[in-house]
C-alpha cells in the first residue's frame, strides 16, 4: 500500500495544480498537469512492479507520455514554446505589464521552485528532448570528457542573448508570441495566434532533436546531449545541490561492483558516495534511478 501511494503521489500534485491554477488563470492547466502527473505514476507503478525484468522502462514510457503532452497539446495546438529563448519574451512582457504568464508558470514549476524538491528530476522524468534520446539503439554509455561540459554555457548565453537582440530590434514579440484576442476558453483546444512562437517552437525542437541525435552517436552516449549542449540543466543545478529528493544509500553494504558508475547516463561517481554512505549531491543527477535498478547489493535506494 506504501509504495502505490508514492506512486500516486505526482498524479495528485498533478490534480492539485490543475484545480488550483486551471480554476484560476487558465483551463488549460488541466490538460497540462493532470496528464504529467498521470504519466509519472504510470511510469513509477511500471518500474515497481517485479514482474517487469526490464527496469527502467517505466521511466521511459512516462517519459515519453509527458513529451507528447508538452510537444502535442501545449506546442502544437496551443502555440506555446517551453524552449528557453521563449522565457525572454515573457519575461520581457512580465517587466512591462506585471503579467506573469503560462511559459513563465512552466519554468517556475519544472525548472526554478520545483528543483528545490526533485532535482533535476525535470531532466529525468519530464524532458521532451530526452523523451526521444533515451529510445535512441545506442548499447554504449561513454564518459563525456568534463571540456565539452563548458559548452553549456556558451549555449545558455547565446540562448537568452538571442531573444533579446531581437527585442532591442524592434522585434513585436508581444503580437507575434503572447497576445491571442481569443479568451482562455474560446483558444481550447487549438490557438490560431501565436504564430511567429510556433516556428520558434519547430525550429526550436527541430535544432534540439537533430543536435542530441547527433551528439549521442557521436560520443556514444544517449544523454550526451544534457552532457554537453543543454542549456536549461544549468538553470537548475544551483537547486538541485540543495533538494529534497535524492538517491541516497538504502543500509546494505556497496560491493563496489562498479555498475552505478558504469551505467549511469550523467557520468556521476555514485560508487564513491553510496560507498562513504552519503546522498548524491551531485547537481548532474537527474533521479533516473538507473543507478538504484542496476545495483546487485540493494545499496542505492
Amino acid at each position: 500500500m506504501r509504495q502505490i501511494l508514492i506512486n500516486l503521489i505526482p498524479l495528485f500534485i498533478g490534480i492539485s495544480l490543475a484545480i488550483s491554477m486551471g480554476l484560476t488563470r487558465w483551463a488549460g492547466f488541466f490538460f497540462v498537469f493532470i496528464p504529467i502527473g498521470l504519466s509519472i505514476s504510470i511510469g513509477l507503478f511500471i518500474d515497481s512492479n517485479n514482474k517487469i525484468k526490464n527496469k527502467g522502462l517505466g521511466r521511459k514510457i512516462g517519459l515519453s507520455l509527458v513529451a507528447l503532452d508538452l510537444l502535442i497539446f501545449l506546442g502544437i495546438m496551443q502555440h506555446e514554446n517551453l524552449q528557453i529563448e521563449e522565457t525572454v519574451f515573457y519575461f520581457a512582457y512580465f517587466i512591462n505589464t506585471g503579467l506573469f504568464t503560462r511559459v513563465l508558470v512552466h519554468y517556475a514549476i519544472a525548472k526554478v521552485f520545483g528543483p528545490l524538491i526533485w532535482g533535476r528530476g525535470y531532466c529525468g522524468w519530464g524532458c521532451y528532448t530526452a523523451a526521444l534520446l533515451e529510445w535512441l539503439p545506442i548499447k554504449e554509455n561513454k564518459t563525456i570528457p568534463k571540456k565539452y561540459t563548458y559548452i553549456r554555457i556558451v549555449v545558455l548565453i547565446l540562448s537568452l542573448l538571442i531573444p533579446f537582440i531581437f527585442i532591442k530590434n524592434g522585434y513585436d514579440y508581444v503580437n507575434r508570441h503572447i497576445f491571442s484576442p481569443l479568451s482562455s476558453s474560446e483558444s481550447l483546444p487549438f490557438q490560431p495566434y501565436k504564430v511567429d512562437q510556433f516556428i520558434w517552437f519547430l525550429a526550436g525542437n527541430i535544432v534540439y532533436y537533430i543536435i542530441g541525435i547527433m551528439l549521442a552517436i557521436i560520443f556514444k552516449k544517449k544523454r550526451a546531449f544534457c552532457k554537453i549542449w543543454c542549456p536549461v540543466a544549468l538553470v537548475m543545478k544551483l537547486q538541485s545541490r540543495i533538494s529534497l529528493i535524492k538517491i541516497a544509500p538504502s543500509g546494505n553494504k556497496c560491493i563496489e561492483c562498479g555498475n552505478c558508475n558504469e551505467k549511469c547516463p550523467m557520468d556521476i561517481d555514485v560508487r564513491n558516495y553510496i560507498k562513504n554512505g552519503k546522498k548524491i549531491l551531485s547537481s548532474e543527477c537527474i533521479l533516473c534511478g538507473t543507478c538504484v535498478n542496476i545495483c546487485p547489493a540493494k545499496a542505492i535506494k
